[in-house]
Parts: C-alpha cells; structure tokens; sequence
C-alpha cells in the first residue's frame, strides 16, 4: 500500500470522525444562546461509556448512563427526554436503541441534527444529536 494513500487516509478518518462529535453540540450557535447539553450513554457498553464521558467533559457536564432496557422501551426514553427538557441530546449507544431513542423524540417533535456511525474495537456505535 503506498504510504501517502494510507495517511490520507487515516488523517481524512480522524478529520471526519471526532471533528463532527466536538462542533455537534455546538451546531447552530450562532443563531441561538448557546443550549445546555445533555449527554446520553448506553450502559453496557464500555466503549459508549468512554465516548460520552470524552463528549462530556468537552461540554463541562456529567453523562447520563442509560441501560439497555432503558433506551429500548417507551418509558425509558420518554424519561430521558423530559429529563433533559429544552437541552439538546448527545446520545452514544448501539444501532438498535439509537433507531428507537431517535424515533421517539422524532414523534416529540424533537429534529436530529447529526448522527455518525463507528466501529470501536467489535463494538458498533451510533453518536447523534437531538434538538428538541
């Protein structure tokens, strides 16, 4: 493999992918007071765990660890998002409960703002931002 070709690469990667995780909760502040934030994590997951608390500390505010259970029921994200309120919502977890958190604080009225896909180690991780 040519050396350039694979630096171009790399660099391009990591470019693409913390770039949009530190500007996403920033998205719009220009236009707006700049929005408290609230920063979800997928509790079973180590690597959600680390890249919410990464997030989080950039925004000076404590994650949210959620379980499982709790980002795949109604209930659980319904309480999520009253908890945050007006904040807008980082949330880091797997494909599944990032399809369901996503779609229920859609039927909110709440717009999705970003969403990125990554593979840490063996686990795929989906990072989003909600406005409400």
């Amino acid at each position: 493999m040519d050396r350039r070709i694979f630096l171009k690469g790399v660099l391009g990667g990591g470019a693409l992918g913390a770039t949009p995780l530190a500007v996403m909760a920033d998205f719009g502040a220009r236009d707006e007071a700049r929005r408290p934030v609230m920063v979800v994590a997928q509790a079973e997951s180590p690597q959600a765990l680390a890249l919410a608390r990464g997030l989080a500390a950039e925004q000076g505010v404590r994650p949210v660890a959620a379980s499982a259970q709790a980002l795949g029921s109604f209930a659980g994200v319904t309480a999520l998002l009253d908890r945050a309120g007006r904040a807008r919502v980082v949330g880091v977890m797997d494909d599944a409960s990032a399809v369901i958190f996503q779609q229920i604080a859609a039927a909110r009225g709440a717009g999705l703002v970003m969403d990125t896909y990554r593979r840490v180690g063996t686990a795929s991780l989906v990072s989003f931002a909600i406005d409400a």
